[in-house]
């Protein structure tokens, strides 16, 4: 699907509840099928031009995305991998580095690419060398390593496993990058479970800042309950206190998010969307694998819902809209202050005294940070606007 816009869907992580949001997907796929009159369900890949994901949502971005998936299919693939992966029999007598054996999660992905099409071996890259302006259907998957600015091109598989290395669940894993040096990855929901600002980002390096945005569509696994972050049964007693503390933020981060992102688009209806099964999902654990008859029937009663159905039509009318013009905001309208942002205060002293303390306060003035990319310039100036903000509001 040709267009000017960015249509760009992150999807939380969420372990087994990661079912509900490929059914909310396989729904606007069907409804837009009817709404065009199409011969067969369109694909998430055919109207989203960069589908991306933290933990199993990472899996269901690979799939929808690089493998180019139906929802229909992607679900019967992590129904799958799920029941593969969380049955007792994959279940570890020592939870040390995760209650689950990663290797077969690694087996399971790369029979899942191998399959997906004629020539595939199972060890196919990630990167996709078209990636970029007048694409779609791209992917990005959250992971985190020790090793800042470090980013091997990953087979499919260690993308996977990288997104879905959650601590508690599975073992992290070892990437041998550029001249033999080896990354230790981790799922990157410890921070970003909700990864909408890190597909923002992707989009703008992808796309350009300047690129209108058409949809943004969030997926998320239920609101978080008052225990918040659900971790695998059992599996407390093994965690340190501050380890729990982390994963318990978790799921109310993901909301904060939400939170931020509709502000930002209050004033441009039809471009921001937050999907989330409101209730029923929510307190099961992410490896209770023999409950998808429970999540499906709490997505269908969500999506039943005259409210949810309104928001879904108006998805399916942005989605379906080859215009730009009534989009007022590119990629690059909005920039946020990571979550994981400490320290530099004496930029900040410079900046306030540069900014504050002169002769005529009332002359338009310029700071210039520089230095190597990556290493926090744009987040020293967000940072340090939303103080200046905060302080005179």
């Amino acid at each position: 699907m040709a267009s000017d816009t960015s249509n760009n869907c992150p999807i939380d992580g969420g372990g087994i509840r990661g079912i509900s949001q490929l059914i909310i997907l396989d729904e606007i796929m069907k409804h837009i099928q009817v709404k065009k009159c199409l011969t067969k369900v369109p694909k998430p890949c055919e109207y989203f031009h960069l589908i991306g994901g933290s933990g199993t949502g990472g899996l269901n971005a690979i799939m929808l995305g690089h493998l180019k998936m139906s929802a229909e299919d992607a679900l019967h693939n992590y129904k799958k991998i799920t029941t593969a992966v969380f049955s007792p029999d994959n279940c570890k007598l020592c939870y040390k580095d995760g209650k689950f054996k990663a290797s077969t999660l690694e087996v399971e992905i790369k029979e899942i690419v191998k399959n997906s099409c004629v020539g595939y071996t199972g060890d196919e890259l990630l990167l996709d060398p078209d990636a970029g302006k007048g694409s779609i259907g791209n992917v990005f998957v959250c992971a985190k390593t020790r090793l800042p600015n470090q980013g091997p091109n990953l087979m499919i598989w260690e993308a996977g496993r990288a997104t879905t290395a959650t601590p508690t669940i599975f073992k992290a894993i070892m990437v041998v990058g550029l001249g033999g040096i080896s990354s230790s990855y981790i799922d990157a929901g410890l921070g970003h479970n909700n990864p909408s600002k890190e597909v923002r980002d992707e989009a703008m390096q992808l796309f350009g800042s300047d690129c209108p945005v058409g949809v943004f569509l969030s997926i998320g696994t239920d609101h978080p309950g008052p225990n918040g972050f659900q971790q695998p049964k059992g599996m407390k007693k093994f965690l340190s206190v501050e380890l729990m503390k982390t994963v318990t933020k978790v799921s109310a981060d993901c909301e904060t998010v939400y939170f931020d992102f509709a502000r930002q688009y209050n004033s441009s209806p039809g471009t921001y969307f937050r999907l989330n099964v409101t209730h029923g999902t929510g307190d099961l654990a992410v490896d209770d694998w023999q409950r998808e008859t429970d999540i499906l029937a709490h997505t269908n009663a969500y999506l039943r819902d005259p409210e949810i159905s309104t928001k879904i039509e108006g998805v399916i009318e942005s989605l379906c809209s080859s215009s730009s013009l009534r989009k007022s905001y590119t990629l690059g309208t909005f920039a946020f202050v990571s979550s994981l942002f400490i320290g530099c205060q004496g930029y900040f002293s410079k900046l306030e005294e540069y900014f504050t303390k002169c002769e005529k306060p009332w002359k338009r003035r310029s700071f210039l940070l520089y230095g190597l990319g990556g290493i926090g310039k744009s987040q020293i100036a967000l940072k340090f606007a939303q103080n200046k903000q905060q302080s005179e509001w």
